[in-house]
């Protein structure tokens, strides 16, 4: 990235991994990785630590984790409620766009992306489209697939 672009945030420039795994005992485990922004402030402390914005599992319901500019989406918990929407009987897919979207109503050029899982092993993405970037992509691993499947999903 040169000089005069440091603060564009760089979609494609990113290692932060999130994770949501359910156990054989249907025990729920969520986790996000940081890549620390750059240019953040000095002792920021980002989204991926806080419970409920990048990531959060419940064992009665499934988990969530989630990507992007974490300024923005530690103030609406998106995998908080994407678990409570999951809670409610709406499939992961759904969960996960449905907490985007409420992000999306303040602020539509956020780049953010969150992956479900409920108990009954379904799953599914959303991610916001923002300019160079219009697919997500993640992988599943489950007990059906020998090998993990990379599966990518449209952003809206």
């Amino acid at each position: 990235m040169d000089e005069q672009n440091h603060t564009r945030l760089d979609v494609h420039s990113h290692d932060t991994i999130g994770m949501v795994v359910i156990g054989r005992n249907r025990s729920v485990a969520a986790g996000t990785s940081t890549n620390g922004a750059r240019h953040k402030v000095p002792g920021r402390v980002g989204d991926s630590p806080i419970a409920g914005a990048g990531s959060y599992a419940d064992s009665t319901v499934g988990g969530a984790a989630a990507t992007g500019d974490g300024d923005v989406m530690m103030r609406f918990l998106p995998s908080f409620l994407a678990v409570e929407l999951m809670r409610r009987g709406i499939d992961p897919a759904s969960a996960c766009k449905a907490a985007l979207t409420r992000i999306k109503t303040y602020y539509p050029g956020f780049f953010g992306a969150v992956i479900c899982a409920n108990i009954q092993g379904e799953y599914g993405a959303a991610c916001n489209r923002v300019p160079g970037f219009s697919q997500f992509s993640y992988m599943v691993s489950t007990p059906l697939t020998n090998n993990p499947l990379l599966k990518k999903v449209d952003c809206f």
